[in-house]
């Protein structure tokens, strides 16, 4: 039966532990066992870690039978294959890293680690998280949901195996949505927090003013559960903040929650799947005890290309040691850095201008409300072959929706939280978006976990599973 226990939550698996019913090191060779029997068809792995995983099991097995367990003691997780790890590679999907071995460990792998979490595996990511889905080192990952769809990017991988079940916590970055579409699209619950709020030490570089890292899970709990163990100040990381100790009592039931519902822009490029979901999460709020209201964000139509301005520039320069390996290069990310190397000083200052005057609005819009909430994606997963999302019946690009809502967070700096919804007619995931202040992520994840308390929908199993 060991299986089944690498599918398990934090506190089911924590459980289990406790009572004797498994060991960590049991759970770990479960966790690549689903790894060895779905990853040939997903391909979210780039790289099964071995005696570093096998020590940590084994040191968990050790704490349980002492009875002194740590918050995450033996839990399995995976992270993104652009945060590095002491003697193992980081490729991050790029031919240019192919072979590159980190010789130190992420911040938040080691606060993961710290708190007992076995790292099981490295995850697969676009190139340099920024470009496109047919990765031309690692190939592409494939949607447990639906695998002729394409997972998300740009924490592919991480988003497929969580799916997947290969264990249930992951660590991801999210520079556009990087965090918050593969979840949108895989049926997950994952967090871009506050810029700042988790540290990029150990992160190989993208956009520093744009890029966070953060938790994803199959639950608003387990996301929780992790962003407390890899939130906080680190001193090596200069954008780094200390996160407050008191940030307001997390409210549920939400009676005395506003929930900000935008204008038409977010739902005028929509699929009614997704408009369905997102009435269906508002409504079961409303009637746990929140208001709703409705907001303008006359930006909101900007923000979009405005960031993906800012990601390429900064991207670009970034990578310009690379620029005599330009063919090496994914030509989506190739293009993506030509935008950025095209943008001049006065329209990068501009678009610095535009981010301030999006906060300033975000801000205003906050002192009516608590939370704004978005369609996560506007569509369900995309097509992987031809790259384009499905919008009642419409075929648009895949690059002019994906980050539709997503980037907004990203050129402000305030948190976003993904998590599903519901269904469309075939089967893929539905999702919302909560936007919070700044420092507020515990606010959008006590709304979430109040709603999977209330409904099921996060604990569908995706169609590859169910054969």
């Amino acid at each position: 039966m060991t299986a089944d226990f690498a599918t398990l939550g934090i506190d089911a698996l924590l459980d289990a532990y406790a009572h004797g019913d498994t060991t960590p090191i049991d759970v770990l060779a479960a966790s690549r066992a689903r790894i060895a029997a779905y990853d040939e068809t997903l391909n979210a792995i780039v790289t099964v870690i071995g005696e570093r995983a096998d020590k940590s099991a084994e040191e968990a097995a050790r704490r349980w039978e002492a009875g002194t367990p740590r918050p995450l003691e033996g839990v399995p997780f995976g992270v993104k294959d652009v945060l590095d790890v002491a003697g193992e590679r980081t490729t991050a999907g790029s031919r240019l890293h192919a072979d590159r071995v980190a010789t130190q460990t992420a911040t938040v792998v080691r606060r993961a680690e710290a708190a007992g979490a076995v790292l099981v595996a490295k995850e697969g990511t676009t190139e340099f998280a920024i470009g496109g889905p047919w990765n031309p080192l690692n190939g592409p990952v494939r949607n447990p949901w639906d695998t002729t769809r394409w997972s998300g990017g740009s924490s592919s991988g991480s988003g497929a195996a969580l799916a997947a079940r290969y264990y249930p916590i992951s660590i991801g970055s999210d520079a556009g949505g990087s965090i918050r579409v593969p979840s949108a699209w895989c049926g997950l619950t994952g967090l871009k927090p506050t810029l700042g709020a988790v540290p990029r030490t150990g992160a190989v570089p993208l956009s520093p003013t744009t890029e966070t890292v953060g938790p994803m899970s199959r639950s608003a709990a387990d996301t929780a559960r992790l962003f407390q163990v890899i939130r906080g100040h680190d001193n090596l990381d200069p954008r780094s903040q200390h996160y407050p100790t008191q940030v307001g009592d997390a409210p549920w039931p939400p009676k005395n929650v506003t929930i900000g519902i935008p204008d038409s822009y977010f739902f005028d490029v929509c699929d009614d799947a997704v408009k369905e979901g997102y009435d269906a999460f508002v409504d079961v709020l409303r009637q746990a005890g929140a208001r709703t209201t409705p907001i303008r964000l006359p930006s909101a139509g900007l923000a979009q290309a405005v960031g993906y301005q800012v990601l390429f520039t900064e991207a670009a320069v970034t990578h310009a040691e690379h620029a005599g390996r330009l063919g090496d290069y994914d030509p989506v990310l190739l293009q993506r850095m030509h935008a950025g190397l095209l943008t001049s000083a006065a329209d990068y200052l501009r678009a610095l201008q535009f981010r301030h005057e999006l906060q300033l609005e975000l801000a205003d819009a906050f002192r009516d409300v608590d939370v704004i909430a978005l369609p996560a994606t506007p569509s369900t997963a995309p097509d992987l072959d031809e790259l384009t999302v499905d919008i009642n019946g419409q075929k648009l690009p895949l690059y002019e929706a994906q980050s539709r809502s997503t980037m907004l967070c990203n050129l402000s700096g305030v948190p976003g939280l993904v998590l599903p919804t519901g269904h469309d007619a075939q089967g893929c995931p539905t999702s919302i978006q909560l936007v919070v202040p700044p420092f507020q992520e515990d606010v959008a994840l006590t709304l979430a976990l109040g709603f999977q308390e209330l409904t099921n929908v996060h604990c569908t199993l995706p169609r590859l599973l169910e054969k």
